[in-house]
């Protein structure tokens, strides 16, 4: 086989498979509230809180999921190490029961993001969010990136230098 004509091939691969990711993105882009600077969100312990109040010098991860979503299954272990890493994580558990049901779930998988329970569904219309997982990246009081579907810590990652760098 021709090494030069398999490398060109997988590079092709790549790029298309780059450019059909980011294109699906685009297409399922959600979008921030208006209302997002009045509206308190509350966390499974009642505790209220505002998206533009957390750490303004990194970026803050909102990220939509669900208990009975699979991919999420490998998603929210990358989203639980970047909020050990220090990032402000906010996660919506989209229409995944009672707050018990999160709190034990959450427990379970040995998650310590910040969790906010969203039974019927009413915050992820509000943002337009229609897949799971969501990952937004709001950074000083915008949205920079959005990308849905299986994401890799190191795609999370320079996600986050560009959020923050550029």
């Amino acid at each position: 086989m021709n090494y030069k004509k398999f490398l060109k091939n997988i590079l092709s691969l790549f790029l298309t498979l780059l450019v059909m990711s980011n294109l699906m993105d685009f297409i399922r882009k959600p979008a921030v509230p208006e209302d997002i600077n009045a509206t308190a969100l509350y966390d499974l312990q009642g505790n209220p809180f505002f998206l533009p109040q957390l750490a303004q010098d990194k970026p803050t991860i909102v990220y939509f999921w669900g208990t009975w979503c699979g991919y999420c299954r490998y998603t929210s272990p990358t989203i639980n190490t970047l909020a050990k890493e220090g990032y402000p994580v906010v996660s919506i558990a989209l229409r995944s029961g009672s707050t018990q049901d999160v709190t034990d779930y959450l427990k379970e998988h040995q998650y310590e993001f910040t969790t906010v329970n969203d039974p019927h569904g009413a915050l992820a219309n509000q943002w337009g969010v229609n897949v799971t997982p969501t990952i937004i990246l709001l950074h000083q009081g915008k949205m920079d990136l959005a990308t849905t579907g299986w994401t890799s810590y190191w795609g999370l990652k320079v996600r986050l230098f560009l959020t923050t760098f550029l």
